[in-house]
């Protein structure tokens, strides 16, 4: 991964499709004048709590939002979503199925799913969600924050790719870039099933 020095808390890393931006989440350089409590950190989006600056389970709520009218229930930690199997619509407040495959389903990850990491090594305590934003035969691409806090190169709507391989039996399997991290699986709204 990028060791570079992480961009200033709030930095406008990059824009993921729909154009929603994703923003540092580097705590250690947030402003105490400007976020003098936690309460500060709270965002909102059309009035909508999406969650806390700039974490990823903030970004992924309120990408959905952005780009469904849905979004998640509030969680403790990013991994606890992979146990959510409703997401509510905005609009008229009804409450739409959300399905999970477990990392190896026979099952493509499609954009737009959420990705769902296990807590542990690299995410230790919390767990980790990204949204895909494009799925090819060997890789997926995803946006996320509160990973490196590095700004996305130039027309590039996407932090980082994820090796995907496919199994004789025709099981997807994705592989973090961090060898300590675990992926649990991914999670769509829609309830077309898709094959690898």
């Amino acid at each position: 991964m990028n060791h570079k020095s992480p961009s200033v808390f709030g930095t406008l890393l990059g824009y993921a499709p729909g154009g929603v931006a994703a923003y540092s989440s580097d705590y250690d350089t947030a402003s105490a004048i400007k976020h003098p409590k936690r309460s500060a950190f709270r965002s909102y989006f059309d009035g909508i709590y999406m969650g806390y600056k700039w974490q990823c389970v903030e970004f992924s709520r309120r990408w959905m939002y952005i780009n469904k009218g849905y979004i998640f229930d509030d969680v403790a930690m990013a991994y606890e979503i992979f146990n959510l199997r409703t997401v509510r619509n905005i609009a008229n407040n009804s409450l739409l199925p959300l399905q999970a495959f477990s990392n190896g389903s026979k099952s493509l990850p499609q954009p737009g799913s959420l990705l769902i990491w296990e807590q542990g090594g690299e995410f230790a305590e919390t767990g980790h969600v990204a949204i895909i934003t494009e799925v090819f035969p060997d890789k997926l691409r995803v946006a996320e924050q509160n990973l490196d806090h590095q700004i996305w190169p130039e027309g590039q709507s996407f932090s980082r790719e994820l090796p995907a391989t496919t199994t004789e039996e025709g099981e997807c399997w994705l592989k973090c870039s961090f060898n300590d991290a675990t992926i649990l699986g991914w999670m769509t709204q829609t309830e077309d099933d898709q094959r690898c």
